[in-house]
């Protein structure tokens, strides 16, 4: 007789694993779990995991006391009768908001998404199909779900086979229910405290050494557009003689001295010869890229 279970759980939150990505099923002590028989015996089993937190509801105290939950609860008492009764029971169920540290000295609570949650563990040696809310179209977009995604499971639930007494949370397929904010795995590199009270080495510059690679010329910035106004109503006068006789003409400019120094070229861009050369550029370099006249 089977025990087996089908399941339509409740919406929650993605907030380990992924549904795309397969991972290396471990066992209690942290070694690949090895195909047994068959054509691939002595490989890793491959398992595609990923939590689910599913809010807890006002006035329980436990996840059995749910309508999901109290089908778990029936499956694992039904395959184990005895061991279910013990704490060691794999239940694949973790309390969010528990203070108590796993083996890696982690506190379920200090996860995020986890306060607040019942959060179920979900492995199969498949990847799920994923659908949008109503499952009326499959969603076959890679990454499409990411970690703070909200999703609703169909899976199911039967008693393991293995040495360590416990159930299996089985998914089989998976709706994308709504958007959530996103949760990034590992350290948030502004958090770290890069370039934080940090004294640059000798030789060391903010800004590119000369003759490394060309600037980039700065970029042009269009002149304002000059508004002209209206003419003025013509208004017909009687001339005045004298403003008829031509105006004496106009002193000439001296023409401007030419530039001291070295010429810049349009590659240049503006840039200065004296700036070229704070930022260590040598003549030569310059007239070999093309920045100034030789």
């Amino acid at each position: 007789m089977t025990t087996r279970k089908d399941i339509l759980f409740p919406v929650g939150r993605v907030v380990r694993g992924s549904l795309y990505k397969p991972q290396e099923k471990l066992d209690n002590h942290g070694s690949p779990v090895l195909v047994k028989s068959g054509p691939n015996a002595g490989k890793p089993v491959i398992s595609y995991y990923f939590a689910v937190a599913i809010p807890k509801v006002a006035g329980h105290t436990h996840w059995s006391q749910t309508e999901w939950g109290a089908q778990v609860w029936t499956v694992g008492h039904t395959c184990h009768p005895g061991p279910a009764q013990g704490p060691a029971f794999a239940w694949k169920i973790t309390d969010g908001d528990s203070t108590v540290p796993n083996r890696k000295g982690r506190k379920p609570v200090d996860n995020e998404g986890y306060a607040g949650c019942w959060v179920l563990n979900f492995a199969s040696s498949f990847a799920p199909r994923i659908y949008n809310a109503d499952g009326s179209q499959q969603i076959l977009d890679a990454d499409a779900v990411k970690l703070g995604y909200y999703v609703q499971v169909f899976g199911s639930v039967d008693g393991n086979t293995g040495d360590t007494p416990g159930i299996y949370l089985n998914h089989g397929m998976v709706a994308l229910a709504a958007y959530g904010p996103e949760i990034t795995v590992g350290p948030d590199a502004a958090a770290v405290g890069f370039g934080k009270g940090v004294a640059l080495p000798a030789g060391a510059s903010a800004l590119p050494v000369g003759g490394a690679f060309n600037p980039a010329p700065p970029v042009a910035v269009a002149p304002p557009v000059a508004v002209v106004a209206a003419p003025p109503p013509v208004v017909a006068v009687t001339p005045n003689p004298a403003i008829l006789m031509p105006p004496p003409p106009a002193p000439v400019a001296a023409p401007p001295a030419p530039p001291a120094g070295p010429v810049m070229t349009a590659k240049a861009a503006g840039v200065t010869y004296e700036a070229m050369k704070a930022g260590g550029w040598t003549h030569e370099a310059m007239v070999q890229h093309g920045y100034v006249l030789a």
